[in-house]
């Protein structure tokens, strides 16, 4: 009977050792157990919770007090940039705060320039034109002088659903895990395992019964809203990897360019600025490689903008 009790307790010995073993490697070098949140809004669905300031996958991911990724608002700011967009420019947890496009830009434009540039990042997964114009409206332009919309060609109709996504839905967490292996389980083995027998769910299977056919009501109210405010909007049509090696956007693509040269607005085609195919992380989201090279493409421009403010 003592012997058995010494093998009980030897064997729950080692299962907290592993158990332990297993946190530790989960946690420190797979970089797991912490997850960006989002929180809801009645105005443009969902948005990064704010003040975060977490590590995953060994990357630094912050939000200021406004859920923008990005730092605070700084006072100093000579003119103010609003980078807005939608999971491209977001990065998630795979693209470092130190190496987003807007923080690349804003550093550059400020040691080029030699005065205070802030460049901020408003975005959220899955996000059109129409809830980063939503949150315009709620939260203010913050006396920005220019808007960069980056968008890709399924934006043209990329509308709000409001299905309520937020904490129901595993790309939108709304609470941390409860250790690094509750997060590599319900995240990553339990959805593969199910894969394997046939129950693979999709990112967006929550749209399957939404009309998503309309024109996003987004493009239209930007082009009034800085035309009205005398803010610049510039746009980058950001491409797929399939436009890429096809040289050429789809259909919804041409569409858009066709809208944006209608309401003459000036714009930056993707395809013509990111070619290296290994500056994508999946068919459409950029890497670290990918948001440098987003940042050498919109990097002439804002600077050219910026220079023309302040010579009127």
């Amino acid at each position: 009977m003592k012997g058995l009790q010494l093998s009980f307790f030897r064997l729950l010995k080692y299962l907290l050792v592993a158990f332990v073993a297993a946190e530790l490697a989960l946690r420190f070098i797979w970089g797991l157990g912490s997850l960006p949140l989002y929180t809801e809004n009645e105005f443009y669905e969902y948005m990064y919770a704010p003040n975060q300031d977490l590590y995953r996958f060994g990357n630094h991911i912050c939000t200021n007090s406004l859920g923008m990724r990005s730092p605070e608002l700084n006072k100093k700011d000579k003119i103010r940039v609003l980078k807005i967009g939608d999971s491209v420019i977001n990065g998630g947890a795979h693209v470092d705060q130190d190496n987003l496009s807007s923080t690349l830009l804003a550093t550059q434009l400020t040691n080029d320039l030699k005065e205070q540039i802030g460049v901020y990042n408003i975005s959220a997964q899955s996000w059109g034109p129409d809830n980063a114009f939503a949150y315009i409206k709620s939260q203010g332009d913050f006396d920005a002088k220019i808007f960069m919309l980056v968008f890709s060609s399924h934006d043209l109709h990329d509308n709000m659903h409001f299905k309520n996504v937020v904490g129901n839905h595993m790309a939108w967490p709304s609470s941390q895990p409860l250790c690094a292996l509750t997060d590599a389980w319900t995240r990553y083995a339990w959805p593969k395992i199910k894969g394997i027998f046939g129950s693979k769910e999709q990112e967006y299977d929550y749209l399957y019964d939404f009309d998503d056919s309309k024109l996003n009501t987004g493009w239209k109210n930007f082009f009034t809203y800085c035309s009205e405010k005398k803010i610049k909007l510039l746009v980058y049509v950001h491409a797929t990897k399939t436009e890429v090696e096809n040289k050429s956007y789809d259909k919804y693509g041409k569409q858009l360019l066709a809208m944006l040269d209608s309401n003459k607005i000036e714009y930056l085609e993707g395809k013509n600025h990111i070619h290296d195919l290994t500056a994508y992380r999946d068919e459409i989201h950029l890497n670290t490689m990918g948001h440098k090279l987003l940042t050498k493409a919109l990097f002439p421009v804002l600077r050219k903008a910026i220079k023309e403010l302040e010579t009127h």
